[in-house]
């Protein structure tokens, strides 16, 4: 009995200093991950400003898409005239750094917000004329997804669309974009697949 006991002391205290040993472990990995993400920083902090890359500058192509109402309620064009960037994949803010300087960081941020802001008055816009436009309401919410827009409501939309016209391809089409597109938040890309899901299998049934 004693024995036995004198095994478990050992192993309880064993453990007692892998534990410690590990948490000390990470500890230093966790310091070291900071001290190297504050260097980087300071790093990317220095850059002199560089001019954003030509190809990153998006123009809108409203003719592409059905004739603006008039007065245009949500702004369309007005949004679109904006100046306007893309990044067809994400980056991080820290690289958006090191390649442009922190000095075109506001810059940059507004530019993405334009973007957004016109995808949005697209969305708003098909929203409003879907009842009694529906075709011109799926094109323009196509443009939208796209473009890479992250809106629920433009692929429930759009969903919607397709399972009225019993369009399994469009609906296939919309899956692979919004399986493809990237989204920031990744609780909305969730949403957005399930819901598209759920209106495939109402249209296969």
């Amino acid at each position: 009995m004693v024995y036995v006991s004198v095994i478990l002391l050992a192993l309880s205290v064993t453990l007692i200093v892998a534990v410690l040993m590990n948490g000390r472990s990470h500890r230093r990995k966790q310091e070291e991950m900071n001290r190297r993400f504050l260097e980087e920083e300071e790093a990317a902090n220095a850059v002199r400003k560089k001019d954003i890359d030509a190809d990153l500058y998006y123009t809108a192509n409203l003719s592409a898409l059905p004739q603006l109402p008039n007065p245009d309620p949500h702004q369309v064009e007005r949004c679109a005239n904006r100046t306007m960037i893309r990044f067809a994949e994400p980056i991080s803010n820290l690289e958006l750094k090191k390649q442009y300087g922190l000095a075109q960081m506001d810059v940059i941020a507004q530019y993405e917000e334009n973007f957004t802001e016109y995808l949005k008055s697209l969305t708003k816009w098909a929203m409003d004329i879907a009842e009694n436009q529906q075709e011109d309401a799926l094109k323009i919410v196509e443009e939208v997804v796209t473009l890479g827009g992250e809106f629920r409501d433009t692929y429930r939309l759009a969903a919607d669309i397709y399972v009225a016209k019993n369009d399994h391809d469009g609906l296939n089409t919309l899956l692979i974009n919004a399986t493809e597109n990237h989204f920031k938040d990744p609780a909305i890309r969730r949403q957005v697949l399930d819901y598209i899901s759920l209106k495939k299998e109402e249209i296969s049934a």
